[in-house]
């Protein structure tokens, strides 16, 4: 129970900066929206197991580099996709590429299909029943190989880094 607190204390943050207004009133309500939304989920992903709030100095720069491989990734994706899209002709070959997955727990695994997902022209399906291979629909999947490895050497290595 002494983790919730703190995390309820985030919630309360990130709902004064949402809401756009930091005063107690917002703190307050966001705590407690934070408590209510936090119990009913904990089996989800165990908080008091995987949750660290003070995580050592380099998780915390393994995860600034994650975002910022994140944002240089969407860009140069919806760069692609954008010529692709404004070519007279579109020629495009859409297809599901199986990607052999190297995270192993359900916040990496999480991680990375939301991470496929908000990339433009790629989007996760599924994940095998042993959570070791995720499905992917590309826009363009002429050539799986060059796909599967940016995958795993541009995305899921910052994952890795990050979150596991």
């Amino acid at each position: 129970m002494k983790i919730y607190i703190p995390l309820a204390a985030i919630f309360g943050v990130i709902w004064c900066l949402i809401h756009g207004t930091i005063d107690l009133n917002n703190f307050i309500f966001g705590f407690l929206l934070g408590l209510l939304t936090i119990r009913p989920f904990r089996f989800l992903y165990r908080p008091e197991e995987h949750f660290n709030l003070f995580s050592p100095p380099t998780r915390i720069i393994s995860i600034i580099k994650y975002f910022m491989v994140l944002i240089k990734e969407i860009i140069k994706a919806s760069i692609i996709l954008a010529k692709i899209v404004t070519r007279p002709k579109i020629d495009i070959k859409p297809g599901i590429i199986a990607v052999p997955l190297r995270c192993r727990t359900d916040l990496g695994i999480t991680g990375i299909s939301n991470t496929i997902t908000l990339t433009p022209g790629t989007i996760t399906v599924d994940i095998s029943d042993d959570h070791s291979v995720l499905y992917v629909h590309c826009i363009d999947a002429s050539d799986p190989a060059t796909v599967c490895e940016s995958i795993r050497n541009d995305l899921e290595k910052y994952i890795l880094e990050a979150f596991e």
